[in-house]
C-alpha cells in the first residue's frame, strides 16, 4: 500500500507512541526518529552510560514497530548524551518524546 508522506508520519509517530509505551526510563533524555518508504531509524539519548535493559528495552520497540511496518529496515540505536548537551542538533525527522530540562 502507498502512502502519501503525510499518512506514513501520523503512521509512524503513532507506533512509535504506541511502542514505547511503558518504556521510558528516568535517563531517557529525548528520542527522535526519520523515516522513508523503505526504513525508518530511530535514535534514543540517554543521560549515563547505555545499560543492556535500555537497549533490550528499545529492541522490544523497534521490534513493535516492525510489527506495523512489515514493508520497512527498522533500525533503532541507543546513544549517551549527557546534559548539558542540547538535544535540537541531534534531531531527526521529528522528536516522539523529549523530557523537560
Amino acid at each position: 500500500m502507498m502512502m502519501n508522506s503525510i499518512e506514513l508520519r501520523t503512521r509512524v509517530l503513532l507506533s512509535l507512541q504506541s511502542a514505547l509505551l511503558g518504556e521510558i526510563t528516568p535517563n531517557v533524555r529525548g528520542i527522535t526518529c526519520r523515516w522513508d518508504t523503505s526504513e525508518i531509524m530511530i535514535v534514543c539519548y540517554l543521560q549515563g552510560e547505555v545499560s543492556e535493559d535500555i537497549e533490550e528495552s528499545m529492541a522490544c520497540v523497534a521490534t513493535e514497530v516492525m510489527a506495523d511496518f512489515p514493508e520497512h529496515q527498522v533500525e533503532i540505536a541507543c546513544k549517551e548524551l549527557n546534559e548539558p548537551e542540547p538535544l535540537n542538533p541531534y534531531t531527526l525527522s521529528a522528536w516522539v518524546y523529549r523530557r523537560k530540562e
